[in-house]
């Protein structure tokens, strides 16, 4: 993908919200890709990696004809009120590396962690990972499934104790 695309369409979203009078803009998909002559595609990827809820946005899709992206900006009063979101959100769902490798890099650069918080939390992502890999080719198909479901309940426990201690000590 074309990383000056990427950001393009990146400033775009957010100029809308500068002009929106809401908290949220909608958009069209094949609007913005004829636009910028870009396939629909990569605006999806710049919604996917950029207006996340740990960026702060929730994303509706409602695709076909008359399909449409409604982006809205989740207000939160205090950083407080963004770690408990962040607490909340993983708690109640499965949690990729991928996808609490990316939450450290937002954390780091919002200076919510410092980088040896950053880097503590990956050593202890990349261990979890590399004991589970280590036994993946040793066991049969039924165990490598309840291997994958434990390594992440451990990513989640891990991720959601980071924030935590993230809460708690980090006053700001």
């Amino acid at each position: 993908m074309n990383n000056n695309m990427t950001d393009i369409l990146e400033q775009y979203i957010k100029s809308l919200f500068n002009e929106a009078t809401e908290d949220h803009i909608i958009i069209k998909r094949s609007n913005v890709a004829q636009k910028f002559d870009c396939v629909p595609s990569q605006l999806n990827y710049v919604i996917k990696t950029r207006f996340t809820p740990e960026h702060g946005f929730i994303i509706e899709s409602k695709r076909g004809g008359g399909g449409f992206i409604r982006i809205t900006k989740i207000t939160l009063h205090a950083n407080k009120d963004y770690i408990d979101y962040l607490i909340e959100t993983v708690d109640n769902e499965t949690i990729e590396v991928d996808e609490a490798v990316r939450l450290a890099k937002i954390l780091l650069e919002k200076d919510y962690i410092d980088k040896f918080d950053y880097n503590h939390f990956i050593d202890s992502v990349e261990v979890i990972t590399s004991v589970h890999n280590q036994f993946l080719n040793h066991v049969d198909e039924d165990s490598v499934e309840e291997m994958i479901r434990q390594t992440k309940s451990n990513l989640k426990d891990l991720t959601v104790r980071f924030l935590t201690n993230i809460k708690y000590n980090k006053r700001g």
